[in-house]
């Protein structure tokens, strides 16, 4: 596997880790959520038409009710998530989750409408996609030169690792939290 140059950059090949079982279940889970992602897709194509009166239609409007209720849930923990977002590692890259959190939590102490909480919330969803991809890169086992490392160290990029200190941690997990939540 010498030639396997993409496996190496993708995470994937660690010192002759396909010997352990993990990585192979790794590689299994994420080619599950790529056939699911597909026949989410392209999922019109596949199922039949009288879907709805099956188990599955049944799971389906199922889940779907409990949908809502999360979605409402997730419109009350979005403040608090994009809060946590913006101080729990004080960067360049999460001054704007700061910035919106504070211009909401004004906008809703001088109107008294909570919709001055959700200001700005498509920006930073596009704003937070863009910050996890970066995250992402810089997380993969390559080579940066060091005016990118200096770049990335600047603007408040860093590495998780078993050493990252808990800011570190929270800060990524609720960068996820708050993109998938985003009403």
């Amino acid at each position: 596997m010498e030639d396997a140059w993409w496996v190496k950059v993708i995470g994937f090949m660690r010192v002759m880790s396909w010997r352990f079982p993990s990585a192979i279940y790794f590689l299994v889970i994420q080619l599950l959520v790529v056939f699911v992602a597909l026949v989410e897709i392209f999922g019109n194509r596949f199922r039949p038409t009288p879907w709805q009166d099956s188990c599955w239609g049944r799971l389906f409007s199922a889940v779907e009710h409990l949908g809502s209720h999360l979605r409402v849930a997730s419109c009350l923990l979005f403040p608090a998530v994009q809060l946590v977002v913006g101080i729990s590692h004080p960067s360049w890259i999460s001054l704007p989750f700061f910035i919106g959190s504070c211009v909401g939590l004004v906008d809703w102490s001088l109107t008294s409408n909570f919709l001055g909480l959700f200001r700005w919330w498509r920006p930073l969803q596009l704003y937070a996609g863009f910050n996890i991809v970066f995250l992402y890169v810089y997380q993969l086992p390559i080579g940066l030169p060091k005016l990118f490392q200096r770049i990335a160290d600047f603007i408040g990029l860093y590495k998780i690792s078993g050493k990252s200190d808990w800011p570190e941690i929270c800060s990524a997990l609720s960068l996820v939290v708050f993109y998938i939540v985003v009403p």
